[in-house]
């Protein structure tokens, strides 16, 4: 097990300022969502909406899980010993000894590591070989907590509707709107395809029509006359989909990139740092600094320049006689590629997120060799995801 107890306290103090932050697109915090789907149940004056959300569309089955903590984390060199075969960044869970006292610690483990199977029937009491469909629910939605690039509500929201995995939407409040800005992207997108076959301009409804057609399939859909035509196997279709609407997504959110790491510059100019003896000289730690700025832009390129070529490859395909094969590869392409896409974007917002956490609003001089352990830190996170 990983840290079958926590016993840093410093970690402990870290998770504590959780508490409040229900998702993002490294933290699953069901802890915090519990509590709001609480609060907004006893809220809730219809009967019937009260019925239909009581237990039947949370996270888990099992009553543990739903008073957990997901986290997309950064494998060090130690913890890949835990693992028979790892991604660079792995899904851990933390549960707490007590869901409103994180500060006291618990229990957490990697999804998928070696001992995984015991640790799932030591503290969930889940029996991995049990034909019991609960458990083999629960099961299906950790192997997605697991797989899924990013916590992202609209990208989690999405994973789990094409594996037909039902769960309360108000879990995914804030998928909405950017559901809604993607499908004007893709409207746009595909037009040309449209178009082309309609021989003529396409209305509102009729992109409507054709992206509800092809965008809301399931692992149970049995028939789809895009894909068939395309000649793409039923099996792959929830997977394309998926990393179609990925793709958008991050070419939307791609472009606060800048923005933030602009932010992120201008507090490594206004810290105070005192230099000691024991931590390293000033030109040093400026140039951790430098690297760190120069690593992230060269991350950010990499997945934006893979987004851009992509989406215009796609483009290109249906903007003139539609190429059949080529549209067909790139799609099954990017549904290879999405995961690897996904964490550039997650250790991207991860790294950025964390350093303006813990500096933003520091007003009083820092230790020099505390702050050199944590530039040293994720510094190698980055040098770990380009060299992925």
């Amino acid at each position: 097990m990983s840290d079958t107890v926590l016993t840093n306290r410093s970690s402990y103090r870290r998770l504590d300022k959780l508490r409040h932050v229900p998702i993002s697109g490294r933290i699953l915090n069901l802890i915090q969502f519990e509590k709001n789907l609480g609060q907004d149940s006893r809220t809730e004056t219809n009967p019937a909406l009260v019925e239909r959300r009581s237990g039947t569309a949370r996270f888990f089955c099992n009553e543990t899980l739903n008073r957990a903590i997901f986290l997309k984390h950064n494998l060090r060199a130690a913890e890949t010993v835990l693992f028979d075969a790892h991604n660079h960044v792995e899904t851990k869970v933390f549960i707490p000894f007590e869901h409103d006292r994180l500060e006291i610690g618990g229990q957490s483990f990697f999804i998928g590591e070696i001992a995984y199977d015991e640790i799932l029937a030591t503290i969930l009491h889940l029996d991995t070989a049990s034909p019991d469909p609960k458990v083999q629910r629960d099961l299906r939605v950790l192997d997605i907590l697991r797989t899924v690039p990013s916590f992202d509500p609209f990208i989690l929201r999405e994973r789990l509707r094409l594996a037909g995995i039902k769960i309360d939407r108000r879990y995914f409040t804030a998928s909405y709107e950017k559901t809604k800005t993607a499908t004007e992207a893709v409207f746009a997108d595909i037009r040309p395809l449209i178009e082309a076959a309609l021989g003529k301009s396409a209305t509102h409804e009729e992109l409507a029509r054709f992206v509800n057609q092809v965008w809301n399939i399931t692992e149970g859909s049995t028939s789809n006359l895009f894909f068939e035509t395309l000649r793409i196997p039923r099996s792959e279709w929830p997977d394309i989909v998926f990393a179609w609407k990925a793709l958008l997504f991050y070419r939307l959110e791609g472009g606060n990139a800048q923005a933030l790491l602009t932010r992120m510059i201008e507090t490594m100019k206004l810290i105070k740092v005192n230099f000691s003896h024991g931590s390293a000289s000033q030109a040093e730690i400026r140039r951790i600094e430098r690297r760190i700025a120069k690593n992230l832009f060269a991350l950010n390129e990499r997945a934006m320049s893979y987004v851009n070529t992509t989406a215009a490859a796609l483009m290109d395909a249906v903007s003139k006689e539609l190429d059949v094969s080529v549209f067909r590869n790139l799609l099954r392409e990017l549904s290879v590629h999405i995961v690897a896409l996904g964490s550039d974007f997650t250790v991207f917002e991860q790294v950025i997120a964390y350093y303006q956490y813990l500096y933003k609003h520091r007003s009083a001089p820092i230790d020099g060799a505390t702050y050199e352990t944590t530039l040293v830190s994720l510094d190698e996170i980055l040098s770990w995801r380009l060299n992925a």
